[in-house]
């Protein structure tokens, strides 16, 4: 089924192509407004240089920009639950064997990978700004039990969360914030 965002969307489509027809023997120049309105729409840039095929907004083969957005917020919201790639394909409305392509393409990894490298991240932002036990990160950032946060964590990172969060630690004078995973950088005050 779609979203009412999509039939919006094949609307306009439809009234755009259907009015440049129309005026494609009469008023070439709206013709031509309503084919760029569309193509807009498509997320594509017909303005050619002459040096090739009109150029896409969007990586080749991978997912359009609006869906690496509604791919990247989903995952967010639901990082402290479970989240299955046939759900994330019905969140961009891809089959889910055409959805595993488009997103190893886009993003560069799996979605398994994608999720667990995130979930990672907030447990790391939530071990530098909390005395949170272990066991409660864990449940925050959607992995079942602590266990399962070290043996992730040391695969990522290479060092257990306890011994992380013990080079981390949040002195009263100069703080650090995760940058990336398995990284951190001193954040001066000033």
């Amino acid at each position: 089924m779609l979203s009412s965002t999509s039939a919006d969307s094949n609307d306009a489509l439809a009234s755009l192509l259907a009015t440049a027809t129309a005026a494609l023997d009469t008023d070439r120049r709206a013709a031509k407004s309503c084919i760029h309105q569309a193509a807009a729409l498509l997320g594509i840039d017909l303005r050619l240089d002459g040096n090739g095929p009109a150029e896409r907004r969007y990586l080749q083969g991978g997912l359009a920009t609006w869906q690496a957005k509604r791919i990247r917020s989903y995952i967010a919201e639901k990082l402290d639950s479970r989240i299955q790639t046939t759900e994330l394909a019905a969140v961009v409305q891809l089959s889910t064997s055409h959805f595993h392509r488009v997103f190893r393409k886009t993003f560069g990894e799996t979605a398994t990978v994608y999720i667990m490298k995130r979930r990672i991240w907030r447990a790391q932002e939530l071990m530098l700004s909390s005395r949170k036990p272990l066991a409660q990160v864990a449940l925050e950032c959607g992995m079942c039990d602590q266990a399962h946060l070290c043996r992730a964590f040391r695969r990522f990172v290479g060092i257990n969360p306890n011994a992380w969060r013990r080079q981390f630690l949040v002195g009263p004078t100069d703080g650090y914030v995760a940058r990336e995973i398995g990284r951190a950088t001193p954040q001066r005050n000033t």
